[in-house]
């Protein structure tokens, strides 16, 4: 077979790839990090090349700029010798490690009803640990923790790796299909590895001294971090191999502690769809023991929604994918200083001002930040119900580019981004929030519904998720996310993941608690249920096609 050599600038790497081979598998024989969040299906547009030398066939041309072709590079043949420029600048903001939790004592800052101290492990030694890990779709989150008094010594982040292989959960499990099982596994291991040591050597602990593991995770991501075929999980009806596993050893996962001996427990799961981590985080905001009807909302890349209380709950999972997380945003970036986390529009002077971090210059938007921004812009008129720029902007903010068309957010402002480019809100960050705030409303929808004319309204609603402490409720109100309620019923939660898992590590009270309420929880497919998708299409549009329905 003929094959050709593809070279990418500035970086000068190079491939030589059978012919018809796509640009994409090109870039990640090359060692370059072209962006693909959708795995390949032509679907989130990061993938964008320049064609600088080379042929490439006509019906992939998106575009010419000065007559240069650009393609996305998942959809193009290789047919000959190429030099291509990729040009996506999104990539997934600075993720900051934290000292949120450590010096807190985890029972009493994490649990909002007394639990004992009853460790998975019983510590033989006053420095023995336990390690707790939140694996996320889009992050990784660890704490290391005292066995002896239940205080976080340690803390770290990092993002997930395998969102090489793409930013959500079915983009993992058509890779895994595809033969990358062993490479999404051994990424995520050799990353928590990392993490483990590197906590461990902030904390001044000998990593020996852990004694035992738990994790939390959206069942895909347990499946990966096992290794075992997560393929029965998108089926219909979905079949995972398993929503409870057994614990491993740590050497099993390439881990330390207690000689490679310790056990890894995972937190059981409520369907294919709903895993451990809503169960720990509904039982950690006290649904097991409330009699009122609640609402869990955890908005990450998953999106995951669970209505009820302490007679039942039911839970559905919204694939949301990850820009209330500032991710597949051009200018998207982490709540730090510089982002952008709330705008005020004044139509009639044709004004914006924005609300900045840190009280920098504008460096880019973080998630809770397009939330705020949508909301203002379209209560100004300056974009319409579906994300559209409108007439009515102001011309001196509209800026046109490669992206389409986009809100200029540093008018008057020296450029602070670190390659130098414009900081705007395009269209297509806009659509990307819409559809995502359609997925979860639409999710909260369905499951009201399902209770019937009795349902009643909603005592309270919990969010959870990275952002959440950030979010401006009027404006998560405003565009059609959250239900249309007064504040004082809102309540949130950092990480109900992380923090679930933590009670589960210390105690054994919690940890019963939450196979108790797991017989409660009924795990809802929202592809299973008819007018789900009628929801969804008539959530995406701000707020809602029918705006009344927000209130529940």
């Amino acid at each position: 077979m003929t094959r050709h050599p593809v070279t990418f600038t500035p970086s000068g790497r190079t491939a030589v790839v059978d012919e018809k081979a796509t640009i994409l598998a090109a870039a990640r024989a090359a060692g370059e990090p072209v962006p693909a969040e959708c795995a390949g299906r032509g679907a989130c547009g990061r993938c964008l090349v320049k064609v600088v030398g080379g042929e490439v066939p006509e019906h992939a041309v998106q575009s010419r700029e000065a007559g240069v072709p650009l393609v996305l590079a998942c959809q193009t043949s290789v047919c000959g010798p190429l030099t291509l420029q990729p040009l996506a600048s999104a990539e997934l903001p600075p993720l900051l490690a934290r000292d949120h939790h450590v010096g807190a004592a985890a029972l009493e800052s994490f649990s909002p009803f007394h639990l004992d101290l009853d460790p998975v492990v019983a510590p033989a030694a006053d420095d023995d640990l336990g390690v707790v890990i939140d694996v996320g779709t889009t992050t990784l989150q660890l704490l290391l923790v005292r066995l002896r008094d239940g205080v976080v010594v340690g803390e770290t982040g990092k993002y997930n790796p395998q969102i090489r292989r793409g930013a959500d959960v079915v983009s993992r499990i058509v890779a895994a299909e595809k033969g990358l099982l062993a490479d999404l596994t051994a990424s995520v291991r050799t990353t928590l590895g990392t993490m483990i040591a590197g906590a461990s050597v902030a904390a001044a602990a000998d990593p020996d001294c852990i004694r035992a593991y738990v994790v939390a995770g959206n069942l895909t991501m347990i499946h990966l971090l096992l290794g075992v075929d997560p393929a029965g999980i998108r089926r219909v009806p979905s079949e995972p191999e398993a929503l409870a596993f057994e614990p491993v050893s740590a050497d099993y996962l390439g881990w330390p502690g207690s000689g490679g001996s310790a056990p890894v427990h995972t937190m059981p799961a409520a369907g294919g769809w709903v895993g451990g981590d809503i169960v720990a985080g509904l039982v950690r905001a006290g649904f097991s023991r409330e009699s009122g009807l609640g609402l869990y909302v955890d908005l990450g890349t998953n999106g995951e929604v669970a209505l009820g209380g302490r007679d039942f709950a039911l839970a559905c999972a919204c694939s949301a994918g990850p820009a209330f997380e500032g991710g597949g945003i051009r200018c998207g970036m982490r709540a730090d200083a510089g982002a952008i986390d709330g705008a005020r529009v004044s139509p009639d002077l044709a004004t914006m001002q924005l609300s900045v971090i840190g009280e920098a210059p504008p460096c880019g938007v973080c998630g809770s930040g397009l939330i705020a921004l949508a909301e203002a812009l379209w209560r100004a008129g300056w974009i319409d119900r579906a994300g559209r720029l409108s007439d009515r902007l102001p011309p001196s903010l509209r800026v046109d580019g490669e992206w389409g068309a986009g809100v200029a957010l540093d008018a008057g402002t020296a450029v602070a981004r670190d390659d130098g480019q414009r900081v705007v809100l395009w269209e297509r960050d806009l659509a990307s929030l819409v559809r995502a705030k359609g997925a979860i409303f639409a999710g909260i929808r369905t499951l009201h519904r399902s209770l019937g004319d009795g349902a009643g309204p909603l005592d309270r609603v919990v969010v959870s998720g990275n952002f959440g402490r950030f979010l401006k409720l009027p404006a998560a109100v405003g565009i059609g996310l959250l239900p249309d309620l007064p504040p004082g019923r809102f309540g949130y939660v950092a990480n109900g993941s992380l923090e679930g898992a933590t009670l589960a590590l210390l105690s054994r009270a919690f940890r019963d608690e939450v196979a108790a309420y797991l017989r409660r929880l009924t795990y809802v497919d929202l592809s299973e249920v008819p007018g789900y998708m009628d929801e969804f299409v008539a959530a995406c549009f701000l707020p809602h096609t029918t705006p009344e329905v927000l209130r529940l």
